[in-house]
């Protein structure tokens, strides 16, 4: 089975007030804007960190392999700072990369009702319904992340891995496929062999109904992805 591409190619965004980073095996995020809601944040208190440094503070924490410590800063970013909605969407991606779903999706609605239009935040909520099994929570927010950004790659991808692997959409698969390649993102070439598998499962599909033979076409295995 294919695994999600996002942040799924799955990313790790650590967006704040301006600044982003992506995982090593994602999608490219680090020049990635972040959303208007999260821009011009101002601190009262001058001897305050800003949400920069603080930001800064987290990553520097994540590059020590001091997962905990980095939470705690983004946690506590997330009560400092309410308009801005990059720090739930980190702290929700660092819980569902720890596989800790409920929190993950807490934080993660969090920021999208900071931002309906976070994206990064729309796709790893995705990410978790469909890690819960709840395939038609996981399509709407992936549609959702693709009205912010109709060529956001991730979404394109992790849509059509549900759709193949899941909900047995061969065509909406193959429609999402082509739309990730089409975004231009390098991480989008492995789709190609993907396209490929099964533009021929769906002729062979339609070749077996015209003449009334069996086709092994649907027991095909799919290819394998990125580990979120």
């Amino acid at each position: 089975m294919k695994r999600y591409v996002s942040g799924l190619v799955l990313v790790i965004a650590l967006t704040a007030a301006g600044c982003s980073v992506g995982p090593k095996r994602a999608e490219p995020l680090s020049k990635e804007p972040t959303a208007p809601g999260d821009r011009g944040a101002v601190v009262d208190d001058a001897d305050e960190m800003t949400p920069e440094a603080r930001f800064e503070e987290g990553m520097a924490f994540l590059r020590n392999g001091q997962i905990d410590a980095a939470q705690r800063v983004f946690e506590q970013m997330s009560r400092d700072f309410p308009a801005l909605s990059g720090p739930p969407t980190n702290l929700g991606i660092l819980h569902a990369r720890a596989e800790r779903w409920d929190a993950a999706r807490a934080a993660l609605s969090e920021a999208v009702a900071r931002n309906a239009d976070n994206k990064v935040a729309l796709n790893w909520l995705a990410h978790t319904y469909r890690e819960d099994r709840q395939a038609e929570r996981a399509e709407r927010y992936w549609l959702q992340a693709l009205d912010v950004d109709p060529r956001y790659t991730a979404a394109h991808i992790n849509l059509g891995m549900l759709y193949e692997e899941v909900m047995a959409d061969l065509p909406a698969a193959v429609r999402h496929y082509r739309a990730a390649y089409d975004s231009s993102d390098e991480s989008a070439l492995r789709v190609l062999p993907w396209i490929a598998r099964l533009e021929e499962r769906l002729q062979n599909a339609a070749t077996s109904s015209a003449d009334g033979t069996p086709s092994s076409a649907d027991t095909a295995g799919a290819n394998t992805a990125t580990t979120p």
